[in-house]
């Protein structure tokens, strides 16, 4: 004979539910236990953590702009030769369906 209630462990958050077995409902549902407050020690190394990862994500943001600015230049160069070297005329703006 089976139980009026199925208690059920959930895999991913470990929640326990309470399901009534004729109703199909949710009878109760409990949260697992938060963890605890970290202490000092651990808080102030996540936080120099955070920190170097700030850093070392701002330098590299910096390197990408000032490589940016080098190949935006070396394109605007090609682009120039190229325009130079080609005397076909640009199509008119109107001559598009």
């Amino acid at each position: 004979m089976l139980s009026d209630d199925f208690k059920i462990v959930c895999p991913c958050c470990q929640s326990k539910i309470l399901i009534d077995h004729k109703a199909g409902a949710v009878i109760s549902h409990e949260e697992p236990h938060k963890k605890s407050t970290p202490t000092f020690e651990e808080a102030v190394a996540r936080n120099k953590r955070r920190t170097a990862d700030a850093e070392d994500a701002f330098a590299q943001a910096v390197r990408e702009h000032e490589n940016k600015e080098e190949l935006l230049e070396k394109k605007f160069k090609e682009a120039f030769e190229k325009a130079d070297k080609d005397d076909t005329r640009p199509p008119h703006p109107l001559d598009y369906d």
